[in-house]
């Protein structure tokens, strides 16, 4: 059975939410990134496990594809962008009841009943990257995927 690997952006005191004046919780990695060479790595080293990201509609809908899709783009050689080739390359799910169509490449949608859909993903063998906000963090905690 496949790991799920869930990974959200929470300060120490627990705030969850998107505000413009909270750096830590955007993905600026460019040449202004704060982000030290010590987490690009560790990013990289979890990345090369995962061969599939869920995602929520909100979270995919809100940029995270287009942007490391243009991060991978835009520093193709540099070593601490592997993790974003990683991300364009693997399987990627967006949990929607809303979406009818995806935009993004190597993706599907699901919906209706998540709990039986994350089900069937993790039958399969690899690890999967779950990336969300509280909505779908909180809907994971309590169906128990």
């Amino acid at each position: 059975m496949r790991k799920l690997l869930l990974q959200m952006q929470m300060s120490v005191d627990g705030f969850v939410g998107a505000h413009a004046d909270h750096d830590w919780q955007l993905w600026n990695w460019g040449g202004d990134c704060p982000w030290d060479d010590a987490l690009k790595q560790d990013f990289n080293a979890v990345f090369q496990d995962i061969d599939t990201i869920l995602l929520s509609r909100k979270m995919a809908g809100e940029g995270y594809l287009t942007h490391w899709g243009s991060a991978a783009r835009n520093y193709p050689r540099d070593p601490f962008y592997a993790f974003a080739q990683r991300i364009v390359d693997v399987r990627k799910v967006v949990a929607s009841d809303r979406l009818r169509a995806s935009r993004w490449e190597r993706t599907t949608l699901v919906g209706g009943d998540m709990p039986k859909e994350v089900r069937a993903l993790k039958a399969g063998t690899g690890s999967i990257a779950v990336f969300g906000g509280g909505g779908l963090c909180w809907a994971r905690v309590r169906a128990r995927w």
